[in-house]
């Protein structure tokens, strides 16, 4: 009789799972019409199209992928999703202030990271002016998050340039299918405090709506650890945000969504010169799309407006010209269809357009337009072994309309002529050896653009000294090249699932921002500081993750991480250093992470700790742009989160993170405080 009942249940996942690849969204992240609360359990897992953009379950995604739950947002007791993705094997997050942080996938992290893609919900928060994220800026509120998604490796076939070392897809609740009601306050010492609120509804059969607000604000660490150009750009940081989602079942199999945002923050991030910049920045973004199952497949059509003005409150640039703003355009169309039982295609057309005008950075408007297409073609050769294989083609090209600095040799002419095409690809193999055993082989080419600003920027001589600074439109994009082998095994009697990784890359024509380049001499005589394409650089690296649970109540995991870059660049070939790029000693080599916890009744407990080791960063000696080596000692950090539900409605919750150590250096800047918060959540 059991082996009926199990059969009965493979038969129904297997049609279930049918179901799901019929109604394949073809946008990354944006699966409206996919029920993944349903899915996941039918599964007993979770369900995304962040690998290949159709439904599938994460366990047999051709991509090295780990997805955080609502559940292990809720236990870890965190502010920020920094503060959740430190604790995964694999991830580097340096801690810059209370409000600023910068996340690298397998290494490669610097200030500005200009390589790792992050998504709400398909959309990019990615800022193309340094090719960065703002994470304290993201218009989502934790408690809207179903689940956070993140690859590691390059994944720019289906996200286009700059998903080169990885892609963080942030999916928030279907209000046409999940409700979401909920308030948190909290606040902490040393000086924090915060509220958020996720409210959801259904406006009859056809129509939900989200809508979130939240805002924080805290004491920023600063002191001796400072120097004085840093500590006069420092304040107070905080932000607002606002969003709403709104989802509309048009008519059977068809389906149309709004979304929109608004943010304001105050925060001080660590420039590529190894000081502190303190800005003001207002984002808003507007989307709309529209998902049709029709007879030619599943028809996608999306656009969205996302715009940014920041202004720079650093005493080394003209006050009379510290703003900028930022508009990108993004356009997308897709079809995906699935032909017979085994194949599914999905063709997809995008433009972009990003632009950037301020008359203190660029001296005008720096902006490209790409066009690109795509194919995507999955495989199920077997019903253990499938193939997908990606591909697509971006076309860049630039324009400008302002002032070229003079003496930097290039023209307005010269900025507009600029332009290249380049092909991504990536190809996964995905074969379930028996019950418990899985093996993937990937292979991948990553596209990294040129940010506005390596672009774009101008800088007359006499603005900081008797240089000029200029962006270079002959640019090349840097080129990253990836193999990776993965195996996993569920382990039955632990009640748990292992994972070895090990990966190599190449990374060609890496980019050094003019700052940070070798000075030459112009035409007119004068040094000029130009945008460059620098060397290349070679990375190898394994991870292994264990995780699992009990019928008791226990929760654990175990992971280890490493990675070991080699460069070969031109920069900090002298006595001085002249580049924060410098990935062979920028990044920890070892990394061990560590969880667990305990849920009884009302009661949960959870703590999390993490060991790295010893890297270089760079500071500034308050001079000029002058860098200063800092080695960062390995450390320890901890964090743990107690939580009690006080009614059915009510949760109360202290949280402390650094718990081993009052202060700590995790940077080349002030230290990291202990942090004590205690919070209430109402949800109804």
């Amino acid at each position: 009789m059991s082996g009926l009942r199990g059969h009965a249940r493979r038969r129904f996942r297997r049609a279930a799972l049918g179901l799901a690849l019929g109604l394949a969204a073809p946008l990354p992240g944006a699966a409206q019409m996919l029920d993944c609360g349903t899915l996941e359990q039918v599964f007993g897992e979770s369900v995304t199209t962040s690998a290949t953009g159709k439904p599938q379950r994460a366990s047999e995604a051709p991509v090295n992928m780990e997805i955080i739950t609502r559940d292990d947002i809720r236990r870890s007791g965190a502010l920020t999703i920094p503060d959740v993705l430190q604790f995964m094997a694999g991830i580097d997050v340096r801690r810059y202030g209370v409000a600023t942080a910068e996340v690298g996938i397998r290494g490669y992290n610097q200030p500005f990271n200009p390589r790792l893609l992050v998504l709400v919900d398909g959309r990019q928060v990615y800022q193309d002016d340094y090719s960065h994220v703002s994470w304290w800026a993201l218009p989502v509120q934790l408690a809207e998050i179903r689940q956070i998604e993140v690859i590691k490796g390059p994944n720019s076939a289906l996200y286009g340039f700059n998903a080169v070392s990885g892609v963080i897809n942030i999916i928030t609740a279907n209000p046409l299918r999940e409700r979401v009601n909920s308030v948190t306050a909290y606040g902490g010492m040393p000086d924090a405090a915060g509220l958020s609120a996720v409210a959801s509804a259904r406006l009859g059969e056809r129509v939900g709506l989200r809508v979130s607000l939240g805002g924080f604000g805290a004491r920023d660490a600063s002191g001796a650890r400072l120097v004085a150009l840093d500590r006069a750009g420092r304040e107070r940081p905080g932000g607002e945000a606002a969003s709403m989602d709104l989802r509309v079942q048009l008519a059977p199999g068809v389906e149309a969504y709004l979304q929109g945002s608004l943010t304001d923050s105050r925060l001080a991030e660590k420039a590529f010169t190894g000081t502190y910049d303190t800005a003001r920045l207002h984002t808003n973004s507007l989307r709309a799309g529209v998902d049709a199952d029709t007879a030619i497949g599943l028809i996608s059509l999306s656009a969205y407006r996302n715009g940014e003005h920041v202004t720079v409150g650093s005493p080394v640039i003209n006050p009379d010209a510290n703003w900028a703003d930022q508009a990108v355009i993004v356009v997308q169309a897709s079809d995906t269809v699935k032909l017979g039982s085994s194949h599914t295609l999905r063709a997809g057309l995008e433009y972009r357009n990003n632009a950037l005008t301020s008359p203190g950075f660029v001296y005008g408007t720096i902006g490209y337009e790409v066009h690109a297409a795509s194919l995507m073609w999955d495989w199920q050769i077997t019903p253990a072994l499938s193939l997908t294989n990606a591909l697509r083609v971006d076309r860049l090209g630039l324009y400008y309309r302002g002032t070229a600095a003079a003496g930097s040799g290039l023209t307005r002419a010269d900025y507009n002529r600029g332009r290249f095409t380049v092909p991504s690809f990536n190809s996964g193999l995905v074969w379930r050896v028996n019950e418990v055993d899985t093996l993937r082989l990937m292979v991948a080419q990553g596209m990294q653009a040129p940010s506005l600003v390596d672009f774009g920027v101008q800088t007359p001589a006499g603005t900081y000294g008797p240089f000029v600074v200029a962006g270079n439109p002959k640019l090349r994009p840097s080129v990253v090249r990836h193999v990776e082998l993965d195996y996993d095994r569920e382990l039955p009697r632990l009640a748990a699932a292992a994972r070895l990784a090990v990966f190599a890359e190449r990374s060609d024509d890496l980019m050094a921002q003019a700052y940070a380049a070798t000075p030459v001499i112009g035409p007119a005589g004068l040094p000029v500081l130009l945008s460059a394409n620098v060397g290349h650089s070679e990375a190898v690296g394994a991870e292994l993750a264990l995780k699992g649970h009990t019928a008791s109540g226990w929760r654990w995991n175990l992971g280890y991480a490493f990675v070991a870059t080699t460069d070969h660049t031109s920069l900090n070939q002298g006595p001085v250093a002249t580049s924060a790029v410098d990935y062979a000693a920028s990044v920890p080599r070892h990394v061990v992470t560590a969880g667990l916890g305990y849920s009884r009744g009302d009661w949960e407990a959870d703590a999390v700790a993490r060991w790295q080791s010893s890297f270089r960063e760079f500071g500034s000696n308050g001079v000029g742009f002058a860098l200063v080596p800092v080695t960062v000692r390995n450390y320890v950090t901890v964090n743990a989160r107690v939580g009690y539900r006080l009614t059915e409605h009510l949760t109360l919750a202290l949280t402390g993170q650094q718990l081993n150590a009052a202060n700590l250096t995790t940077v080349a800047g002030p230290l990291v405080e202990r942090r004590l918060i205690l919070s209430l959540t109402a949800r109804f």
